[in-house]
This record gives structure tokens, sequence and C-alpha cells, in this order.
């Protein structure tokens, strides 16, 4: 039987622990803010200047140091290393692991970390802050090829041709590749375009097909191509289905490939899933750390932010944690072998060239 005397000490100690919690939360809220006063953050674009990931990481540069205690300031630089691979070495290998260096990258360093095996870095030593872009590749065609759908593609007389970037690239070269193996599609992949070239390229009929971002379709000459009549998109690529994508019944395709095939979709959706990837070095004390990530949370419900984002580049932002970003990370990384190894094929295959 509980005393009375241990009873009532029980009842007092309880408040009594709950209290040193909430005053212990306070002094290290306290402890950041007085890091973080005066201080500079640095932000590694790893892009060059102007893209997508560019005028990303400049509104977030704006905005995030409002939600961070002792409002410190931003600089950006770039280092515009192909997939986003000089930046997330910086960040990795030389920045100090103090919170006063971020990194902002794409999509890109998620497949050429796992394909590319001298890469100075491991993805799940990260200190990942947040994503706040979540993308949808398309795969679209002409409306005038003579077979219209992914079954007809199989046996299709005419062999299709996929204009495309680079094999390295998820929505113009991975990602198109994997459904063409998956399906057994008769299609030849050209790439070696740019990104304004394709779609000209497209228009004069020199390819019949390609991909990219949602953004890029719906933002620019491939939508109004499709009101014309002139494109329809086949199938979406992502980790779940796009809203946007409801009106125009655009298959998905982890309805429409076999099952043998799944999981190495399963290792590409996380990727496109978060394409704007956030991050610190490893090692960043956890009360920093904790605290980037609540500011991140808070800048994806910024409107300011969120409307400047809209205005410049054309994107709505969704916000994936970094705890979250960490468990979709080491799921990617414990697929079997075999899957890495075939999506490593795949980029590194030979390629046929397309024009400048």
């Amino acid at each position: 039987m509980i005393s009375p005397v241990t009873s009532r000490l029980k009842w007092i100690g309880t408040p009594l622990i709950a209290l040193a919690a909430l005053l212990a939360q306070g002094t290290a809220q306290a402890d950041v803010g007085d890091f973080y006063k005066g201080k500079t953050i640095k932000l590694i674009v790893a892009s060059g200047e102007g893209g997508g990931v560019d005028l990303l990481g400049r509104a977030v540069a704006r905005h995030l140091g409002k939600h961070i205690r002792g409002n410190p300031r931003f600089v950006v630089n770039n280092i515009p290393q192909p997939s986003a691979i000089g930046g997330a070495s910086f960040v990795y290998n030389v920045a100090k692991p103090d919170g006063l260096t971020i990194g902002g990258a794409s999509a890109g360093l998620f497949s050429r970390a796992v394909t590319r095996p001298n890469i100075k870095f491991k993805l799940d030593r990260f200190t990942w802050l947040g994503n706040l872009y979540k993308a949808t590749v398309l795969f679209w065609m002409r409306t005038d090829f003579p077979c219209q759908t992914l079954e007809a593609l199989k046996t299709c007389p005419q062999r299709l041709k996929f204009g495309g970037t680079s094999r390295g690239s998820t929505g113009y070269g991975l990602v198109p590749a994997l459904i063409k193996d998956a399906l057994g599609l008769k299609m030849d992949m050209i790439v070696g375009y740019k990104n304004t070239a394709i779609v000209l390229a497209l228009e004069q009929n020199e390819v019949h097909a390609s991909g990219g971002d949602i953004i890029g379709f719906f933002g620019g000459r491939p939508f109004a191509m499709m009101k014309e009549g002139k494109v329809k998109i086949l199938a979406q690529v992502a980790g779940s289905k796009a809203p946007e994508l409801a009106p125009y019944n655009v298959p998905w395709i982890m309805d429409v490939i076999p099952a043998s095939h799944k999981p190495l979709f399963e290792m590409v959706n996380p990727w496109i899933d978060m394409a704007r990837p956030y991050f610190a070095p490893p090692g960043v004390p956890t009360e920093r750390a904790k605290h980037l990530q609540d500011a991140f949370k808070k800048l994806a419900t910024d409107k300011a932010f969120t409307g400047e984002v809209k205005k410049a580049a054309r994107i709505d932002i969704t916000l994936v944690p970094g705890d979250e970003m960490l468990a979709k990370i080491q799921a990617m990384l414990k697929l079997p072998p075999e899957v890495k190894e075939k999506i490593t094929n795949l980029v590194r295959k030979k390629k046929k060239k397309g024009k400048k």
C-alpha cells in the first residue's frame, strides 16, 4: 500500500519533472538563438545560376533566416558540378558540422550517389533538413505516331524515338529507360539534347516522345501542344499519382508495370519525391539540427516564401521533413544489390546522341 506521504511526493514530483523538461527545452532554444545571433549561414546551391535549383535556393536564403532563432544572414554559393555531386561533396567533406553550412540540390544527387561507386559521401550520413518539392516525371509523345498506347508500343512496326538530355538525368534518361525495359517498348533513346531543343525536335518530328518534370510540361510549350491536340501524356512516374493529372486520365506507372520491375521504381520514386533536398554535414549538434529542421517546416507554410516560389519557379512547395527523408533514403539503400546494379547499367549504357 502506498503511504499518503509517498503519494503526495509523487503528485508533486510529476509536475516538477515536466517543469524541468520545459526549462531544459527553453535553455536549449536560447542556446541555439545565442549561437545564430549575428552569424551568417552559407547555402551551397549544387547547380549553376538561373536554373530551378538555384531559383528555389535563393528564395530559401531570403526567407529561412526569419524562422531561425537569432535571425542569421544567408549567403549563397553555387557549385555547378553535374547532378549536385560537387555541392554535396563540399557539404559532406569540407564544411564544418556547426550548423552554419547547408546544401540544396536536385534529385540527381540520389541517382548519381547510387550509380557511381567513387562518390565520396554516404547519403544516410547527411543531416537531412527537409525537401521542398515533390516532382512527377512524365512520358509524353506526339499524337500522330502510329502506336498510341504503352501496350501498342511493345509491338509497334515503327520504333519510337525518345529525345532526352542525358542518361544520368532522372526525367529525361533513367525513368524512360526503366519504362522501356519494364514494358519491352520498341523505343530508341536519343540523348544529348539541351532542354529547350527537345521540344523543337519533337515539333519537327525529329523525335516522337520525351519526358521531364510536370512543371516543364504544364509551364511551357508542351502543354499548349497538348491543348492543340498534338501531344498526349502516356504515363506519370512518382511515389503517388499527381492530382493535377486526374482530369487527363494519365496512368500511374506502378499500375502498369510487371511486379518483377517494381523494385526498380521503388528505388527511383523516392528520388522523384525528394526533388529539392536540403541537408547539412554529418554530426551537426542535435539541437541545432532539430532547430533547422523545424525552420524548414515553418518555411514551407510561409506565405511570402511560397508565393515568391510560385511566381519565380512555378512550383508548389510540398514538404518532406528531414526525419522522413532519412527513412526514405535508408529504405532505398536497403533494396537488393541487383536493383542498384540494374539501374547503374541503364544509366551507363552507351548513348545515341541528339542535336545540341
